[in-house]
């Protein structure tokens, strides 16, 4: 009896056991079941979602791309038309509109192209990469800002929504592209000057610039209508200079005398400055200031040094004088002017009246003479004296020595600080970029 009882009893125990493992395991299969559903949920989410973030990626980059081609285009542009490089974007079409004869009609400028690109940027048009493949993206130029060398592009590229698996993405640069100037690099040219007819047997010792467009190689191979390569000195079998035609860089603009300029009369015979037993005074440099007044109104001379005289303009050696003038100069008559000293401490300047110019080539002239109005044309001829020439600079609107028959060397001497003329900031190269910068938002 006992026997049959702990038979009975253990398949009781078994059967209870079983059931029990049975309630346990079908939640834990639900449990695990929900597990794997999350688990699988989630990679499917971060699968799309890195998707989205690398399609998003891409998408940037292609629109950084755009902007990045964008500014290679737009320096391209400045290439072209470097006058532009150191104007505010708001000043473009102002700029283009009123340029100067030398620079209209010059072949170094695409007018209409400028005036159109001018127009596109300051309206802040969207311009195509490719007209034909939109889906190459467009720019555009937010702003073009210049300050001290440095031109500041502000500059947006974006990729459109073309079609429905393309994500539309625009990013916005801002470059610093330093502009050059080729002026700033260079000793200041012995002869500077609008238009130039030189005698074959003319001689500069130093660099020629004319303010003149660039001629075709096969019209004239220096660039300058009355300009020969033989006008250039040689030097040991060397050129001492070189031609330069650059209608971008006008002559510097006549110089104003200062309110304590010493009133001085038309010099007309020998003098001596400053002149002494004088109460002329220095300024706070050392440097004298003379205005200097007009011989007679039908003549119109600040200088006039008559031939039979054969007058002497001298400078006392240490000192520098500055010379401003009303009127016109003739050095016609001149036996010397300023030989006391190997570099221009004698500067002429001539003003909105300075017209004419006269020298003739019995006369030795230490000076630099700066009348960017005045037309030297008077350039007479006497026997050759190769003693006899003028040292510094000679800086005016037109030079005409065709007619003479020997010639009137000009040997340039004196730095950008000796003329008491600042350098002008023209550019001459677009140099590649020193900054860049992506903007947020």
């Amino acid at each position: 009896m006992l026997t049959h009882l702990k038979y009975y009893l253990t398949i009781y125990t078994v059967d209870r056991s079983r059931n029990s493992q049975a309630g346990f395991s079908m939640p834990l299969a639900v449990g695990m079941g929900l597990v794997m559903m999350i688990v699988v949920a989630s990679t499917i989410g971060r699968s799309q979602s890195d998707r989205a973030t690398t399609n998003s990626q891409r998408e940037t980059n292609r629109s950084l791309n755009v902007a990045e081609a964008g500014v290679t285009r737009f320096q391209s542009f400045l290439d072209r038309h470097q006058l532009l490089a150191t104007k505010n974007l708001s000043d473009w079409s102002n700029t283009i509109d009123f340029l100067p004869a030398p620079q209209a009609g010059c072949r170094l400028i695409d007018r209409p192209l400028a005036r159109n690109r001018s127009e596109l940027f300051a309206n802040k048009i969207w311009i195509d990469l490719d007209p034909i493949d939109l889906r190459k993206g467009r720019y555009q130029i937010v702003d073009y800002q210049y300050q001290n060398g440095i031109g500041k592009l502000t500059i947006a590229g974006e990729i459109n929504n073309y079609n429905s698996t393309q994500t539309k993405s625009k990013n916005t640069l801002t470059v610093n592209i330093p502009i050059g100037s080729e002026v700033a690099n260079i000793a200041p040219p012995a002869l500077w000057t609008n238009t130039a007819n030189l005698n074959p047997n003319q001689r500069i010792t130093g660099q020629i610039r004319a303010v003149s467009c660039p001629q075709l190689p096969n019209i004239d191979l220096d660039g300058i209508t009355g300009i020969d390569a033989n006008n250039i000195e040689l030097v040991s079998g060397i050129p001492s200079g070189e031609i330069i035609a650059d209608p971008f860089t006008p002559i510097p603009a006549p110089r104003t005398a200062p309110v304590n300029a010493i009133y001085l009369p038309a010099i007309t015979s020998s003098i001596i400055l400053p002149r002494p037993s004088s109460i002329d005074l220095p300024d706070a440099n050392n440097e004298y200031h003379y205005l200097v007044e007009l011989d007679n109104p039908s003549s119109n001379h600040s200088i006039k040094l008559q031939d039979i005289d054969r007058i002497e303009l001298n400078v006392t050696p240490g000192q520098k004088v500055n010379l401003y003038l009303k009127g016109n100069i003739d050095l016609a008559g001149s036996k010397t002017v300023n030989i006391n000293a190997a570099r221009p401490n004698l500067r002429i300047y001539g003003s909105l009246q300075t017209t004419r110019l006269i020298i003739k080539d019995t006369a030795t002239i230490t000076a630099f003479i700066h009348a960017p109005f005045a037309d030297a044309q008077s350039i007479s001829s006497t026997p050759p004296n190769p003693s006899k020439n003028i040292t510094g600079a000679v800086w005016v609107n037109s030079w005409d020595s065709i007619t003479s028959l020997n010639e009137l060397p000009i040997i340039q001497a004196g730095n950008w600080a000796d003329f008491g003329i600042s350098k002008p900031e023209q550019p001459s190269q677009i140099n590649p970029i020193s900054y860049w910068q992506r903007i947020e938002g």
